[in-house]
Formats: structure tokens, sequence, C-alpha cells
């Protein structure tokens, strides 16, 4: 890691869960920064890389939980990409995943036979199966939906994500993700992750590279206001 700008903050909510699997839930440093001195979360997990000003010097969180908790909305917006993760980037006709870009979404029931642009007569759909299904219905063509459609809950949608972590990913954050930690039997009803400390990690060399851009403002009572604090950065050596 060669900078503040390369630390991103995993926030938790305040069951110390992530507040969203897909896109995660990252804050920039700055606004993490600003957020441990409102006294609006707590710090969980921290990088080497610090921040100075004149008068005081700390370490950049890697991993924060809200004190609040913020509720969940439980229906989840109507959108393309909400389509998309909910039936997981795969077209419903071919089962094929593909990127976002090589996707479509289809009428299950045409429009112009009277279907409705709705979560339960909305599928994905790859440009060729689209292209094949055209106006025809699903049973006369034979192209029934793998999955039928229907109106996920946000639960529902934080699952699907799960499935598909970002270009990054810090060792400070592997704990309170759950993409490939295995649950045990005799204690599955204890699967919250309990702090007993606050942790260190290297951000020494991370595994894998930081995305483009990270989400925008921080959510709900959760918003930081105020003037940039005077910091600058620095790795301790």
């Amino acid at each position: 890691m060669t900078g503040p700008d390369a630390a991103p903050a995993l926030v938790l909510n305040a069951d110390f869960r992530p507040l969203s699997y897909f896109p995660l839930s990252l804050w920039s440093w700055q606004d993490a920064v600003k957020a441990v001195f409102l006294d609006r979360v707590n710090i969980v997990s921290e990088y080497e890389t610090t921040v100075r000003s004149p008068s005081f010097e700390m370490r950049l969180p890697s991993v924060i939980a809200l004190k609040e908790y913020v509720h969940q909305s439980r229906r989840p917006a109507f959108t393309r990409f909400n389509v998309f993760l909910r039936d997981r980037f795969s077209c419903q006709y071919c089962a094929e995943r593909f990127p976002t870009q090589d996707l479509t979404f289809d009428h299950v029931i045409p429009r112009s036979k009277g279907g409705r642009t709705s979560w339960e007569n909305v599928v994905t759909a790859c440009g060729a199966c689209n292209l094949f299904k055209g106006n025809h219905m699903p049973r006369a063509i034979g192209m029934i939906p793998i999955t039928t459609p229907k109106q996920p809950s946000a639960y529902e949608l934080q699952q699907s994500g799960r499935g598909f972590p970002p270009n990054y990913l810090h060792e400070s954050w592997r704990d309170y993700l759950y993409w490939d930690i295995e649950l045990d039997h005799d204690g599955a009803e204890d699967d919250l992750p309990r702090i007993t400390r606050r942790r260190r990690h290297s951000d020494a060399a991370p595994r894998l590279s930081l995305p483009p851009a990270l989400p925008g403002p921080m959510p709900g009572n959760a918003r930081v206001r105020g003037a940039a604090l005077p910091l600058v950065a620095h790795r301790r050596q």
C-alpha cells in the first residue's frame, strides 16, 4: 500500500455485519477519520499507515463499526442492476454467466402480449437468448426461465452479493465477510464475530488491486458533515 488513498475502511453496521456486500460498503480514509472524530463509529481494526496533524497522530482504520444501527430497506429498488444481481449475473435461459455489459433484461411474457415490467416478469438474459426469444411466449418457443422470477428481499440480494467479492480485499476484512467461511454446525447459532480487542494489520503489499472508484457518501444518520481535517498521511517505518 503506497498511501492513504489506498486505505479504504470496511464499514460494518452496529451488528458487525457489512452495510452492503455488493457493492461492498467502503468509506474513504477521510470519511472514516471524520466519523471517528464525531464519535459515530468504533474502530475495529487498523492499518499500519498513520495520519498526522500538528497536535495528534493516529493509525488509519481498516474496519469500523457504526455505533447506531442503520435499518436496511426491506424492498430493494427495481433496477436493471438489482435484476442482474438477483439472477447472479446469469442468463436465465442458457444459464451462462456474463459480464454486465453483455447482459440484457427480457420480459418473460412480452409487453406486446400484456406482459408487465415488474420483478415477476423480467429476467436476466444474454443478447443471443434475448434475440432468439424475441416476441414469443415462453412455452411456445420452449424457453422457460431457469428460476421463476420474483421480487427479492434486501436480504436475498445481499446473499447474492456475497458471491461476488470486490477487486480489493484486505486481510483485516476477512473476519467480517462470509464468502468463503465454513460454519461450525455445532455452533451455528453464534455466527457474529466477537470483538475482544482492536487489531492491527500490516498494509504492506495488498494481495489485490484497489478498485477504480469507491462508493459514495455515508448512509442515513451516519453521514458526517464538517470541514476536512488538516491531516497528512505517513507510512510507519
